[in-house]
């Protein structure tokens, strides 16, 4: 297949590729699908006798059958093709969404165990998404591309919730499943007609070793592997920290939870507005350029260390949004242009699963660290902590250009 676009400057060119657009039309319905579905099954689950522990069920549910299954999806999408696994993946969603549809109104077990199997198909086909750009898309491309795929995934995390919250209190969770399984099924049929060839073929070898190609790709390129783990524990010391206690903090201060909603909006508008930008700017340092900007989001602990007015937070959240972009664009097209062809699906999964595999951990840890050292002490130290892991992680050779240094090359 040959592979359309030169060199791209603007957000829209990728657009002009009739492969990829089809592919970034149907992930905008499989997106605000997949943002309609958890949160109509949350709203679902406030009328349990104990929806705390419902919900906390249900979102651990998600996160361990990504976490387990996130290197076999790797592996396959690296075996068969990427847009066979990617459409298997949409036809399961529409399954498992449709089922909810029949029978007495969905509890938690029932409920619970389809966020798992969606999880399982996540985990299956996420590493497969990110692998397949490069196979439609030049690598003068991917940029651009990167940076479209992340004003849909924004796009979806603000029109999405919306939306369910709209279904919900006007008609039903019923009509949100509804509207899930006609969205995956729009997805599903826009994706027939891409021509997209298979991997590259490679001497099969044993399967542990197979599995773990990308953990062992990702381990030889030292910078790659610094910035995984930068990334993870930065994202679950942040976000562990403000996923908790932002609801809890703002509600407290503003007699509202109005407030809490407006924040992630603005978080999710300050990205949106940083990726339509994004696919212009061009760095010789992209990673130190990525860092800097990404240590930014500290802003969101800031926020509430200091709630000082509604208008404050909302501020500063919007600003974090300003900051996330340019790191996940740049990083995203660093790791689809280093790894390797064969096994770049692997590579993707086992930066997924490792930047989803600390979360729970952060977020566990907030409750009895904010019992034990108060609310502003402990958030202080995440964002020391935070801060430091971005400043430190720099000086490994790689990480400032996002690229593997050529001594490094050469013995690889």
């Amino acid at each position: 297949m040959e592979k359309e676009l030169g060199d791209i400057h603007s957000l829209l060119s990728p657009l002009r590729n009739k492969f990829f657009r089809k592919l970034w039309i149907s992930s905008i319905f499989s997106s605000i699908s997949g943002q309609i579905f958890p949160i109509c099954a949350t709203l679902l689950l406030l009328k349990e006798d104990k929806p705390a522990l419902a919900i906390s069920l249900l979102l651990s549910s998600q996160v361990v059958a990504y976490l387990i299954f996130a290197p076999f999806g790797g592996l396959l999408a690296d075996r068969i093709s990427r847009m066979i696994l990617v459409r298997i993946g949409l036809f399961s969603r529409i399954i498992f969404s449709s089922q909810l549809l029949f029978g007495p109104a969905p509890h938690v077990a029932r409920l619970t165990v389809t966020v798992f199997l969606m999880g399982m198909v996540d985990a299956a086909t996420s590493g497969a998404g990110g692998a397949l750009i490069p196979d439609i898309v030049s690598k003068s491309g991917l940029q651009a591309a990167n940076a479209l795929r992340a004003v849909t995934g924004r796009v979806a995390s603000i029109s999405g919730p919306g939306i369910a919250i709209f279904l919900v209190s006007v008609t039903s969770s019923r009509i949100g499943f509804i509207t899930t399984s006609i969205g995956m099924t729009i997805a599903l049929i826009l994706l027939f007609g891409i021509n997209v060839p298979d991997s590259t073929k490679y001497p099969r070898t044993h399967f542990l070793e197979e599995l773990l190609a990308g953990y062992h790709f990702v381990r030889n390129s030292q910078w790659m592997l610094a910035v995984m783990v930068a990334l993870a524990f930065q994202t679950s010391i942040l976000f562990g920290a403000e996923m908790v206690l932002l609801p809890i903090i703002t509600t407290r201060e503003f007699d509202t939870p109005r407030i809490f909603t407006i924040a992630i909006m603005s978080l999710s508008l300050g990205s949106l507005i940083t990726a339509a930008f994004a696919a212009k700017l061009r760095a010789k340092s992209p990673g130190l350029i990525a860092f800097i900007s990404w240590s930014f989001l500290v802003f969101l602990i800031v926020a509430l260390i200091f709630p000082i007015s509604p208008a404050f937070v909302i501020i500063c959240y919007f600003l974090g949004g300003l900051a996330t972009e340019p790191m996940g664009i740049f990083w995203q097209t660093a790791l689809q242009r280093e790894a390797p062809d064969h096994s770049r699906a692997r590579v993707l999964s086992f930066e997924s699963m490792l930047s989803s595999a600390l979360m729970p951990i952060g977020v566990g840890l907030a409750g009895p660290m904010v019992n034990l050292l108060g609310e502003r002490t402990y958030m202080t130290i995440c964002a020391v902590i935070f801060t430091l892991i971005g400043f430190f992680v720099l000086f490994i050779p790689g990480v400032k250009s996002f690229s593997t240094p050529i001594k490094e090359t050469q013995s690889l």
